[in-house]
Formats: C-alpha cells, sequence, structure tokens
C-alpha cells in the first residue's frame, strides 16, 4: 500500500514512460523558444549506471553563426530548465532541414557547432563531431541550477 502512495505522488512515472514524459516536455519547451526551428528531436539515454543524457536536435534552416549560437544558447537553456529528469550532460546538434515525421536516432550529416562555441565563449574541446556536449557544471555556470532543483 505504501508503494502505491509513493507512486501517486511521483511527477513522472517510471522507465521508458518516465523518459517519454521527459522528452515531450523538452521538445515543447525548445520548439517554443526557437520558433525559427523546423522542429525538435530529444533523446534520452544512458551514460552511466543511473545517469542520464539527454539530446537535443535543432532542425533548422542554414543561417549565420550569430543566429545559429542564439538558437542553440536558448534551446541548451531551456532543455536545462525544463528538464523533469536529472541530467549529467546536455549534447545539442543542429541539421538542415526540416524535422521528419519519424527522426531518425542518429544522424551524420550535422551543422558543425564549434562557431557557436566560440560565439558563446564556451571551450571548444567540448564540440565533437560537431556536436556540442555540455556537462553538468557547464550547464550550470551558464543557466544556474536545473529547473527541477529550483523548487
Amino acid at each position: 500500500m505504501l508503494f502505491l502512495g509513493l507512486a501517486a505522488c511521483a511527477p513522472f512515472g517510471s522507465g521508458p514512460d518516465r523518459d517519454a514524459e521527459a522528452i515531450a516536455v523538452v521538445e515543447r519547451a525548445v520548439g517554443a523558444v526557437v520558433p525559427e526551428a523546423n522542429g525538435v528531436f530529444v533523446t534520452m539515454a544512458f551514460s552511466g549506471p543511473s545517469d542520464r543524457a539527454m539530446s537535443v536536435r535543432l532542425y533548422i534552416d542554414p543561417v549565420d553563426d550569430a543566429a545559429l549560437a542564439g538558437a542553440v544558447d536558448r534551446a541548451a537553456g531551456e532543455a536545462w530548465r525544463t528538464s523533469p529528469i536529472a541530467l549529467v550532460d546536455l549534447t545539442l546538434e543542429a541539421v538542415a532541414g526540416d524535422r521528419p515525421e519519424d527522426p531518425p536516432r542518429g544522424v551524420e550529416q550535422v551543422i558543425s557547432l564549434r562557431p557557436v562555441a566560440e560565439a558563446l565563449g564556451i571551450q571548444s574541446r567540448l564540440v565533437v563531431s560537431g556536436r556540442l556536449i555540455l556537462p553538468e557544471a557547464t550547464l550550470t555556470t551558464r543557466y544556474g541550477p536545473a529547473g527541477r532543483d529550483e523548487e
């Protein structure tokens, strides 16, 4: 009986359902703050026994480096603030074009975010294969406490 009471108090379910709900929350939030994007695709993965990592892909028409930096910065901040699941890192990637109805989990052709990192004053070593990988410490320093920590 106690177990049922505790489960009812949890803001999200567990396992894949919890991830799916978190993904939906973040996709909506990022889409709202990056209206120039043609779609957002979010995935979650384990990066250790209980550590969660999130990936946010922006589908966006080719834009100049400053505009892309602004979009990526807003996406990262919003994902960090709205994720109901604790994250150890956040990967951001940009892909030219429109979001397909069923996006692939992985893509090879990404817009390099190296100029974005430079424009935002983020260390270039955090750009891997064109993707920007922000560890929890960088996210906290840049965007403040995670949204779930501000309650």
